[in-house]
């Protein structure tokens, strides 16, 4: 999630509503990971990270902490949304992902 948020940094997580765009921090096999929401369902969330390395996958409500807050802008909401659509596309023209 590189350059929102670094590997090792401590993110402060709210429990407010997730919606599109923002970075949801889940637990997975002990471990509390963090990407992009994609799609929010009934069911749970639909999760991927920036980077369009991972396909977007279902975390059920029961595994997810909250919101990553950050003050950088592309943490959440519209922006956050664009910048992930962005730089997915261009890993796919560059980097051959």
């Amino acid at each position: 999630m590189l350059p929102v948020f670094r590997p090792g940094e401590t993110a402060l997580v709210s429990s407010a509503g997730l919606r599109r765009g923002d970075c949801a921090v889940y637990s997975y096999q002990g471990r509390n990971l963090l990407h992009r929401v994609v799609k929010v369902a009934a069911s749970g969330v639909w999760l991927s990270d920036d980077a369009g390395r991972i396909a977007p996958h279902l975390v059920g409500w029961e595994n997810i902490r909250g919101k990553a807050l950050s003050r950088n802008p592309l943490a959440g909401g519209l922006t956050g949304l664009v910048y992930s659509g962005l730089r997915r596309k261009f890993s796919r023209l560059f980097l051959n992902v």
